[in-house]
């Protein structure tokens, strides 16, 4: 309920998002009993009363008060059935404050109050009498609001609830309850955002740092500068259910529509307390934790699917380290980082270990100022809370199949790794070092039980995806069949660390002397690998009679990486940048040697026609 200011009743059209509209309602509907706190506008830094005077942004709204809201707080017309919506547009220094203790009210009744406040202060403001006698009615019946609202009641609340909507943008707000006497505080960030969000701060949580049967203020306040945030608050308040107690939404989670179209994620990067397990490595210690069961099946399932995990948790290394030991999971997560650093340090440091770009990772944390951190310092990464971990498997973001070669993908990782390690022992050249490495590359025709795996590496490969093409499972299945034309090979690699598994798919028209597509990991980029598999490629072409080799290439947004490679190859640009990458047949490919070829092996007919 917003406090009453005489002359002060400003009204918001806007249109709601249906998605909006619709959770607004959702929540409304679910709840059984609600506090009626009566909130005003305030100033972070006031000064009362000498800063009327003195303060150069005091501006005075109905009752001489400062205005630090734009319209006051707006009531926003046109809502859904039984939903209660304000609009606040914040100006510098604003922050949203009320009072407690707070008892609570039937959801119907207090409908009816906030009807009936309406109706009070639309009176007072029509009222024949001086400014001076309305501005006393109107505090007379703001005290009486806020005595009725701490009025004991036998009902118990559930939680404390914030509902938002930010159109345009996403801000970051601290919710604060402070004990008037200085006794406790308690304090937590949220976000609110373009899409509707919903923090849910069980009563628990706030009641073990704030005696709320007490006197004590409540506060929703922007973190930095609060001028020009327009914000749509649901309810505020204490609230119990009829049924289940509802988890939290971030607003930062895009909504499952918008989700479904993004590139499947190949990085999942995981908070440890009150995320991976519940409970706090430095307060409780190893043994105050508890594994979270949801988080292990989906660690378990994610890898299942070849998705790389790391940590990024702000603790001791040493010690938490020793924790995932003990639970068993340490050899899931790779490059680790856990310092009290910014999380999106670690994000950076963990997409330079793994040489992935950071738009193909999501983090979990259970704080919203952690994922606000992330998201602002690395807008293409995805964020989730904590309450979305149960659900990761059914995620759009992981609808990945289980093959072998996801199976092995973090193997081949930690293999990376201890190549990485091995070249900073050798103390030598690189090119030195990948003579020594024994790399081999075995092109194969494409065969069925190879199908599911390079429709994966297509849907995955973005940086070293020649043309950008994203093969169905339908076209895949065209080209295992075969074409007289056409030589569909998948090429895997191996060295004497560990095998790579299928990193690359390329499809040659031996009729137009042309690579009409080529995608490739980049876990075998600067390797080599693809002198040595152009150099069978111009083999192939030039048995076939030609003299050029084409190579079919598409710009995209993000194969600038493929296109380096061509030329680093030799190949010549055409002109205008569009159309087919040439080289003359006849040049040969001096470092295709630094990597070996298999033998080719005995393989089914089927396979054999297709090459």
């Amino acid at each position: 309920m917003k406090e009453t200011v005489p002359f002060d009743r400003g009204i918001a059209r806007l249109t709601l998002p249906p998605e909006a509209a619709a959770a607004f309602a959702e929540l409304s509907q679910s709840l059984a009993a609600r506090s009626l706190i009566v909130w005003g506008e305030h100033c972070s830094e006031c000064a009362y009363p000498r800063c009327y005077s003195s303060c150069a942004f005091y501006a005075p709204r109905g009752d001489l008060h400062c205005r630090r809201f734009e319209d006051g707080i707006e009531t926003v017309a046109d809502t859904p059935e039984g939903v209660s919506l304000t609009r606040i547009r914040f100006r510098k220094w604003g922050k949203l404050e009320g009072k407690g203790p707070a008892s609570l009210v039937a959801a119907e009744a207090a409908r009816k109050q906030e009807r009936r406040d309406a109706l009070v202060g639309a009176g007072l403001d029509k009222a024949p009498v001086p400014f001076a006698v309305t501005r006393t009615l109107a505090w007379r019946w703001n005290e009486r609001k806020k005595a009725t609202a701490a009025r004991p009641s036998a009902t118990a609340a559930d939680a404390f609830v914030v509902e938002t909507y930010a159109p345009g943008a996403t801000h970051t707000f601290t919710l604060t309850f402070l004990a008037e006497d200085g006794a406790g505080m308690f304090q937590c960030a949220f976000q609110a955002g373009p899409a509707y969000g919903r923090l849910v701060v069980p009563v628990a949580r706030i009641a073990a740092q704030v005696d709320l049967s007490r006197p004590f203020l409540v506060q929703v306040e922007p973190v930095g500068e609060a001028q020009g945030r327009e914000i749509v608050f649901g309810l505020v308040d204490f609230a119990s259910f009829a049924g289940e107690i509802p988890a939290s939404v971030d607003p930062a989670v895009r909504p499952p529509v918008a989700a479904a179209g993004h590139a499947p994620a190949k990085v999942v990067v995981w908070d440890l307390d009150e995320t991976l397990w519940s409970g706090t490595l430095a307060e409780s210690g190893v043994e105050g934790l508890t594994l979270r069961p949801e988080a292990v099946a989906a660690i378990r399932a994610l890898d299942e699917r070849g998705v790389l995990q790391s940590i990024a948790s702000k603790n001791d290394h040493a010690e938490a380290m020793t924790a995932l030991e003990a639970f068993g999971l340490a050899d899931f997560f790779l490059h680790p980082q856990v310092a009290w650093t910014p999380k999106s340090d670690a994000m950076a440091r963990i997409a330079k270990a793994l040489d992935l770009g950071l738009d193909s990772f999501v983090f979990i944390d259970d704080q919203p100022f952690e994922r606000g951190e992330v998201e602002a310092a690395h807008p293409t990464v995805r964020t989730l809370p904590h309450t979305a971990v149960a659900g990761l498997p059914a995620h759009p973001w992981f609808n990945l199949p289980v093959t072998t070669e996801s199976r092995r993908r973090r193997g081949m990782y930690q293999a990376e790794a201890r190549r990485g390690a091995a070249y900073e022992d050798a103390g030598t050249d690189y090119a030195a070092f990948l003579a020594g490495c024994s790399i081999v590359l075995d092109a194969a025709p494409l065969a069925p039980a190879d199908a599911e795996r390079v429709y994966e590496l297509s849907q995955r490969t973005n940086q070293l995806n020649f043309t950008g093409a994203k093969l169905g499972r339908d076209e895949v299945e065209a080209l295992v069949k075969g074409s007289p034309n056409l030589a569909c090979l998948t090429l895997r690699v191996a060295d004497r660390f560990g095998d790579y598994g299928l990193v690359g798919f390329a499809v040659l028209d031996l009729a137009k002397g042309e690579l009409a597509q080529f995608f490739m990991s980049c876990r075998v980029q600067r390797k080599r690998v693809e002198h040595a598999f152009f150099a069978l490629a111009a083999d192939r072409l030039k048995a076939s009679g030609h003299a050029v080799f084409q190579v079919a290439f598409r710009r995209t947004e993000r194969n600038k990486a493929a296109a380096l490679m061509l030329a680093d190859l030799g190949f010549a640009e055409p002109a205008g940048g569009e159309g087919a990458w040439t080289r003359s047949l006849a040049e040969p490919y001096p470092d295709a040697s630094v990597v070996s070829l298999a033998r080719p092996k005995a393989r089914p007919k089927a396979a054999a026609r297709a090459a």
